[in-house]
């Protein structure tokens, strides 16, 4: 699997559980309360992150696939030298 789905679902989670934490000590509700109810909502938006980094990633991809076709890195003369270091191409003596 693609790294960009766990790291979209892994942000996902950890603000879950960050705003679950801060509600609920913010609303005056037991620890082991807050608690629980964090895990659960970093699960489930878990789920969700996967869900949206998947879709993301293949958008993505897509959307280069479509990209490089349109615009094709041209192919180089076999006869001709690259450019050497400063961009200046390099001249063979003639004497």
């Amino acid at each position: 699997m693609d790294t960009t789905p766990k790291v979209i679902a892994t942000a996902f989670s950890l603000t879950g559980f960050t705003v679950a934490v801060v509600a609920g000590l913010s609303a005056g509700n037991p620890a082991s309360g807050v608690l629980l109810r964090a895990i659960f909502c970093m699960l489930f938006c878990h789920v969700v992150g996967t869900v949206v980094g998947s879709i993301a990633a293949k958008a993505v991809t897509a959307h280069l696939d479509g990209y490089r076709a349109a615009n094709p890195i041209p192919e180089l003369s076999t006869g001709s030298q690259p450019p050497a270091a400063g961009g200046v191409t390099p001249v063979e003596r003639t004497s």
